[in-house]
């Protein structure tokens, strides 16, 4: 709970509405560049969500996102097989291996 006068409060409050409308203007003026920018350059539409790039891009991420944990997974799975290599090699293993079989 802030502590201090209402005047403290009220000051602190003015800063913040000035902030967040500095803040507003800025982004407006991005805006507005950007759009100047993009008719010069003769920029395409954006994508939009749903749109055919958008779903092929998104397939594609999704593809190399599966591609890395199928990585990973087949890393575990050759680090867990050497483990146990190297457990039937030193004899303690030896009871695991036999009974698999």
């Amino acid at each position: 709970m802030p502590t201090g006068n209402l005047e403290e409060l009220a000051i602190a409050i003015k800063r913040s509405r000035v902030r967040i409308d500095t803040a507003y203007a800025k982004l407006q003026y991005a805006e507005t560049h950007t759009s100047n920018v993009e008719m010069r350059l003769g920029i395409q539409p954006r994508w939009v969500i749903g749109g055919e790039e958008y779903q092929r891009y998104k397939a594609e991420a999704t593809l190399v996102k599966y591609r890395v944990a199928l990585d990973e997974l087949e890393r575990l799975v050759v680090m867990r097989l050497f483990e146990l290599s190297k457990m039937a090699m030193s004899g303690t293993g030896e009871s695991l291996m036999n009974t698999s079989q």
